[in-house]
């Protein structure tokens, strides 16, 4: 089974961070080491070469595998809680032990509104 990079959610992984800094494409693309063009291409949906995936990666301070596998996500958890957790590791104001911690509580919550929402 061929290993495919789910772009469109490195892709919205990516926008949340450089929203997080305040900082634009080009900056963030600058700081990655990569061109702002690989950027322009990745949010159009083009996969980024192996490099690039991974400096990518290593810039969002996030696993590779965390963007490996399907493309089509049948639930928004780990979507959302990788955004999340992006967000969380782009703040400076927070020690590491912060960032754990409330991405521990927001996980928890996700499990409780997981487990109280009616079955279909």
């Amino acid at each position: 089974m061929p290993t495919h990079i789910d772009v469109g959610r490195l892709a919205a992984v990516l926008s949340a961070r450089i929203e997080s800094e305040n900082i634009s494409w080009r900056q963030a693309a600058s700081q990655i080491g990569v061109s702002p063009s690989l950027l322009s291409r990745l949010r159009n949906g083009q996969r980024p070469d192996l490099d690039a995936f991974v400096q990518i990666t290593q810039w969002l301070k996030m696993s590779a595998d965390d963007f490996l596998g399907s493309t089509v996500r049948t639930e928004s958890e780990p979507e959302l809680m990788s955004e999340v957790a992006a967000l969380l590791r782009a703040r400076k104001d927070l020690t590491e032990t912060d960032k754990t911690l409330l991405e521990n509580v927001f996980k928890s919550g996700l499990q409780v509104l997981r487990s109280t929402r009616p079955a279909n």
